[in-house]
């Protein structure tokens, strides 16, 4: 007899779909479908997947804060002025400034004058510390072409050497005396450098030996008489007696402190200083500020005062007179006469007027 199925009433279906929807929607949350009682719809064959859901964006990585720009770095402060040196009497040194054509400037300050301790410079002491104002000078002794120029412009009186071959327009002039070199600085608006001055421009602030230092003379140093080689470094002089020599060309050796050349040797020089025996004796006109010695080294005489002085030594004599403290006396008008030369100096004041005139030109006419 053939198994006859089960029959379920309307009910029983009822009640069976609602308990599972009601299963459906405790585990999934709810059920896809038709009305209740009907098996959820297949998807169909043919339609379109619905697009996979993008991901959520990741948040843009902040860009960092635009760097705020740098502050300036503050200027440095300037630095301090020096505070202007001082001479003990209350003078304010003054700064060397743009020398005049020809010349160089030696600045002012407190050098070393004189020695005490050579035998034979006596006329030297006592060694002292003694102060000068900023002055210029002459970087060349004048020559004969320069001399011979003034001459012919009537503003310097006839002089020169007395030797045969000492009158080459570079050489420096020779044999003139001490107020023919005198009007000649002054002709150019200059003057005769202080024996104080020379000094200064010689040996430095620290009173040095020589215009290079302490280093001995040589012929590489300066035009002088050496043993080897005699006066004037072995440059024999034209006609009789050549052995005595001649001086050189200016500037024929490599410059000295400040620029200036022929500080020792080549040729003496004429100072404006009147001469005494020491500066000892010389007394209150030889100390202070920028001293000018007796009668404040100027005019035609001197009371009790008959010598001026020259500085330097020449190519005739050996290193002792080379010296930077080295003071030779003779009187003013060159009689007995010798081969003296000289250069020019100039005050500040002096130096801003030359410095507008045209260089001069020198002509041995």
């Amino acid at each position: 007899m053939p198994t006859q199925r089960p029959s379920h009433s309307p009910r029983t279906l009822l009640i069976g779909s609602a308990l599972a929807l009601t299963v459906c929607a405790a585990l999934t949350g709810g059920c896809k479908g038709g009305e209740a009682g009907e098996p959820p719809a297949a998807p169909a064959a043919d339609a379109p997947a619905e697009p996979p859901t993008e991901p959520p964006a990741e948040p843009l990585a902040s860009e960092p804060p635009a760097e705020a720009p740098a502050e300036p770095e503050p200027e440095p402060e300037p630095e301090p002025e020096p505070e202007p040196l001082t001479a003990p009497d209350g003078t304010r040194i003054e700064p060397c400034g743009q020398p005049p054509p020809g010349m160089s400037c030696v600045p002012g300050g407190p050098f070393i004058r004189g020695d005490d301790d050579d035998e034979k410079a006596e006329n030297a002491r006592p060694k002292a510390t003694i102060w000068v104002q900023t002055y210029y000078m002459d970087q060349n002794e004048v020559t004969f072409a320069e001399y011979k120029a003034c001459e012919k412009a009537r503003q310097c009186d006839r002089a020169g050497p007395q030797y045969l071959d000492f009158s080459r327009p570079e050489q420096p002039i020779n044999g003139i005396s001490w107020f023919d070199a005198d009007k000649y600085c002054k002709a150019q608006g200059k003057r005769l450098p202080s024996e104080a001055q020379w000094e200064k421009a010689a040996r430095g602030p620290d009173g040095e030996l020589y215009p290079w230092g302490n280093e001995p003379p040589t012929c590489e140093l300066a035009i002088i008489k050496t043993p080897e080689l005699g006066r004037g470094c072995g440059l024999k002089k034209a006609g009789k007696k050549p052995e005595t020599g001649r001086v050189w060309p200016v500037g024929s050796r490599p410059a000295y402190r400040y620029g200036l050349f022929d500080m020792a040797g080549n040729s003496y020089e004429w100072v404006a200083d009147w001469y005494t025996r020491s500066y000892e004796q010389c007394g209150e006109d030889c100390q202070g500020f920028d001293p000018k010695g007796p009668c404040g080294g100027g005019g035609e005489a001197c009371p009790g005062v008959r010598h001026k002085v020259v500085r330097g030594g020449s190519w005739y004599w050996d290193a002792s007179r080379n010296l930077g403290y080295h003071r030779r006396p003779h009187v003013p008008n060159n009689n007995p006469f010798h081969h003296f030369g000289f250069r020019c100096a100039a005050t500040l004041a002096e130096g801003q007027a030359l410095a507008q005139r045209p260089a001069p030109t020198a002509d041995a006419g």
